[in-house]
């Protein structure tokens, strides 16, 4: 699966806050356990779970908030064993609010 982010369908973004003035408030940590989250929801509707995944790539957009990433990753994968992983620093994802995206493999086993 490509491109998976907080993003939700009508366009806004999990873990970012615009107050009434204009001003955005990004939160890491909440994108990051959304990215997770939707990424679970992708391999559901495939009939696979996170035991299914066998690599993934996580696209930050700031190096520092690899913290939080990592945080939840761990939190993900709590009593499982975790795919291999890469985490690279891009410049920008396609939505000012986004700071986290990953593109993950899943294996389908027995034909599924």
């Amino acid at each position: 699966m490509s491109g998976t982010s907080a993003r939700r369908f009508d366009d806004t973004v999990e873990g970012a806050d615009v107050g009434d003035d204009g001003t955005v408030r990004l939160d890491p940590a909440v994108q990051s356990r959304a990215v997770l989250v939707n990424v679970e929801r992708v391999l559901a509707d495939h009939g696979l779970d996170r035991g299914d995944l066998v690599d993934a790539t996580a696209f930050l957009v700031d190096i520092d908030h690899f913290d939080a990433w990592n945080e939840a990753w761990a939190e993900f994968f709590t009593g499982r064993e975790a795919p291999a992983r890469t985490t690279v620093a891009v410049r920008a994802l396609p939505h000012p609010h986004l700071l986290v995206e990953v593109k993950a493999t899943a294996l389908m086993r027995n034909g599924g």
